[in-house]
């Protein structure tokens, strides 16, 4: 028995576990951190607007 049939299994293992575990469970998590990114820019424009809204309001911007 020499090293290489040791390798090529774990490697196979490894190789499948990357195929049917990992490939599938990253779409739907860069889906949510997108979605997530897109939601933080909206509330964060619509955050900003009320800031400039205000200080145009109080003279405080030129």
């Amino acid at each position: 028995m020499n090293l290489q049939e040791v390798i090529t299994p774990v490697g196979k293992f490894i190789e499948m576990t990357f195929e049917t575990v990992l490939v599938p469970v990253s779409d739907p998590i860069n889906t949510a951190v997108i979605v997530l990114i897109l939601g933080g820019l909206a509330f964060w424009l619509r955050t900003q607007s009320k800031f400039t809204a205000k200080a145009r309001q109080n003279g405080d911007l030129i």
